[in-house]
């Protein structure tokens, strides 16, 4: 569309700092990282941020509340004269509503046919990302550990401490629930006694029962203080103290020890060995 993309890095301490420094303490460490990351970007002189308020992305189904309110969140930190370019994706309207709102939103900087052309590569871009594998190829121990969790925390390894290179390290094969699409996990979710309202747990929980018995643990990922991922904690423990499937429940702020992370991934996976061998 003509645009100069500008991204920020991935997320570093010089980031989250940034966001610490803007944020109330109440605010949970992806969105102090993700307040960081737009101070970064308003810091080098950009006036236009892409910023979407993403309501829902699966019909019947909800983001985490932060999302549904970004925005005007991100707002209250940036100058007056930083505009923010933000979509409204609310997938509860139907799957075509997020695909006009993208459209209605390029059609202010360029022709209908420029925008259109950019709408469709970048659904093709999106597919290559979400079919593409995410374990990370270790067999070194033998042992198969299932991650869960919202993706910004999973798939941030800076905020989640290196979680999948420590494992990685530990000779483990790692699968995120987010290698799992919704044609998997929407059907395997079927089984709880109600469908979750957000679309992350759903998905983590749909992951959880298709790979319940392929697995020899699962680690729960969620910020501190978030009280839908502590719901899922919950529930994922209820559901794996009826199997043989261990479990460990990790809780991240800006305060998590890597020295303490390293420290639990080692017993939970020598916990893992003795269990395998009787």
């Amino acid at each position: 569309m003509g645009f100069e993309v500008i991204t920020s890095p991935p997320t570093n301490q010089e980031i989250l700092e940034l966001g610490l420094t803007a944020c109330v303490d109440g605010a949970c460490l992806p969105l102090k990282a993700f307040v960081g990351h737009v101070r970064f970007l308003v810091n080098r002189g950009l006036e236009l941020l892409f910023v979407p308020q993403a309501i829902s992305v699966v019909p019947g189904e909800y983001t985490c509340t932060n999302l549904l309110g970004l925005p005007d969140l991100v707002q209250q930190y940036i100058p007056s004269s930083v505009r923010l370019l933000s979509p409204a994706l609310d997938a509860r309207k139907g799957a075509g509503k997020i695909s006009f709102s993208y459209l209605r939103c390029g059609l202010e900087f360029a022709s209908a046919l420029r925008v259109l052309k950019a709408w469709q590569t970048a659904q093709a871009a999106q597919r290559q990302v979400d079919t593409a594998p995410k374990a990370n190829g270790s067999t070194g121990r033998g042992l198969n550990i299932l991650i869960l969790g919202p993706r910004y925390l999973t798939d941030d390894a800076y905020l989640n401490g290196d979680l999948m290179g420590k494992l990685a390290a530990l000779g483990v094969q790692v699968t995120a629930a987010a290698a799992f699409p919704d044609s998997i996990t929407l059907p395997a979710s079927r089984s709880l006694a109600k469908r979750p309202f957000w679309t992350s747990m759903r998905r983590s929980l749909g992951a959880l029962e298709h790979c319940l018995h392929r697995v020899d643990g699962v680690i729960s990922l969620a910020p501190f203080a978030c009280v839908a991922e502590a719901m899922q904690g919950v529930m994922v423990a209820e559901r794996t103290a009826k199997t043989e499937c261990a479990h460990l429940e990790l809780h991240v702020d800006e305060h998590s020890s890597p020295v303490g992370l390293v420290t639990r991934l080692e017993a939970f996976c020598d916990l893992l060995e003795r269990k395998r061998r009787g």
